[in-house]
């Protein structure tokens, strides 16, 4: 009796659950993996979506297709593309979001709009890109090389985080949450088109929603240790000029992502109200290459140290004068005001007051390795 009992529950339930009402097959969609948006000089927003075409047989690759269309906003010339194309668009499989800088300066709120309000828009892994001149020139090229254009472009990104021009990696979410925080500003992957090659320009810098400048290479990798943060590498390769009685003469490439980066970030305010702050850097490095040809004794790697960690600290002032000056504050100096000193944020406009912050910065390079010739 309770067996049957039992059969009669499971087949009551059964009878109960729903189908899957909401459903598409795959033959009937269009796949989104890559964007570009551009904005036109009438104002309205021109859209370059990869699509990826599925192999027609099991030994044949897959394809790809630019289609375009624009619109007043993203949504309506994602809308008049699905006009002209067959099958419904989707962009559940979009992982890279290209910006030409002429919108980008125009701001990211209108852009990110419906990928914020749509949940069927990925947020967590989409990458975000800004691109010199317009993002669908790069995005129309369809192939770099032998590869889709848009996977080639999530490739090199990845390449380049772990080379520390920009890391750790940005997303939608990441940029949703500084955008929502008036005491953090982000940078974003900068790249350019240089012929058919698709070339690293740097980082390009935001503050609020709006592009308000960029740093060029050298500088990005700058920039990420300055965060304390590093990739799997960070090369720097420079001149090293010391006179009497080194008389040291030589081109030198230094790694300063091997070993831990050791950080100090103070927030102080003075009693006149000016906001201070001190960010020291001590960094190990590996020489992986040096043309002097001469033994690095204790007494010249004392001499080199010095001059790299002069040179170092230049730049990094260099940096951070560029920061202030396109108004970034990337190293979250107002979140800090606002979590210790609230009273004096209330008194604030960041706007104006970030770029009149004392920045006091300085960097110590050590030498721990100079590899097996010497």
């Amino acid at each position: 009796m309770k067996l049957i009992s039992y059969f009669l529950v499971m087949l009551l339930a059964l009878v109960s659950l729903t189908g899957c009402w909401d459903r598409e097959y795959l033959k009937d969609i269009n796949l989104a993996y890559s964007v570009a948006l551009d904005l036109k000089d009438d104002g309205k927003i021109f859209q370059a979506v990869e699509i990826i075409i599925p192999a027609e047989a099991e030994q044949t690759s897959t394809t790809n297709e630019i289609h375009t269309s624009e619109g007043m906003t993203t949504r309506d010339a994602s809308s008049e593309m699905r006009k002209k194309d067959r099958g419904n668009l989707s962009f559940i499989k979009n992982s890279i979001q290209l910006i030409g800088s002429p919108l980008a300066k125009q701001g990211l709120n209108s852009v990110l709009n419906v990928i914020f309000r749509d949940p069927n828009n990925p947020t967590a892994n989409l990458r975000l890109v800004v691109t010199e001149g317009e993002a669908t020139k790069i995005l129309s090229q369809k192939m770099v090389g032998g590869m889709k254009v848009g996977e080639f472009i999530s490739q090199k990104i990845k390449s380049l985080e772990r080379m520390s021009l920009f890391y750790p990696t940005e997303t939608v979410d990441t940029v949703f949450r500084s955008l929502k925080d008036p005491g953090q500003d982000f940078a974003l992957p900068y790249i350019g088109q240089e012929g058919k090659e698709v070339v690293a320009k740097g980082v390009a810098l935001f503050h609020e929603h709006h592009l308000t400048g960029s740093l060029n290479a050298d500088q990005s990798v700058m920039l990420v240790l300055l965060k304390g943060r590093q990739g799997e590498n960070a090369r720097f390769t420079r001149k090293i000029e010391i006179s009497y009685p080194d008389n040291l003469h030589g081109t030198m490439t230094f790694n300063l992502a091997k070993k831990k980066i050791k950080r100090k970030f103070n927030v102080h305010v003075s009693k006149d109200g000016d906001i201070i702050v001190n960010l020291n850097l001590k960094l190990q490095a590996i020489v992986e290459e040096f043309t002097e040809d001469q033994a690095l004794t204790e007494k010249k790697l004392d001499s080199i140290n010095q001059r790299l960690s002069e040179m170092l600290t230049e730049e990094a002032k260099d940096v951070i004068r560029e920061l202030q000056k396109a108004n970034c504050d990337i190293f979250g100096v107002g979140r800090k005001v606002i979590a210790y000193h609230n009273n004096v944020w209330k008194t604030k406009n960041w706007s104006k007051d970030y770029p009149k912050v004392q920045f006091h910065t300085k960097v110590d390079v050590e030498i721990v390795d100079t590899g097996v010739i010497f």
